[in-house]
C-alpha cells in the first residue's frame, strides 16, 4: 500500500466522522467578505476620528480669533 492510498483512506474516515458530527466547512468567500467589512468599518472609524480632530481644531482657532 502506498502513502497516497493510506492518506486517502485516513482522509475518508476523518471526513465521515466530521460529517456525522455535523461539521460543514464554511466557504472562503464569506471570510473575505467579513474581512472587507471589518476593513471598511475601520476606515470609516478613522475618517470620523480625523474629522472630529479637524473640526475641533477649527473650532478652537475660531474661538481664539474672537
Amino acid at each position: 500500500m502506498s502513502d497516497e492510498d493510506a492518506f486517502f483512506r485516513d482522509y475518508a474516515v476523518s471526513h465521515k466522522k466530521l460529517s456525522e458530527l455535523g461539521f460543514t466547512p464554511s466557504s472562503g468567500s464569506k471570510v473575505i467578505v467579513k474581512d472587507c467589512t471589518i476593513l471598511a468599518q475601520s476606515a470609516v472609524g478613522v475618517a470620523v476620528a480625523a474629522a472630529v480632530v479637524i473640526l475641533s481644531y477649527v473650532y478652537e482657532v475660531r474661538k481664539r480669533m474672537k
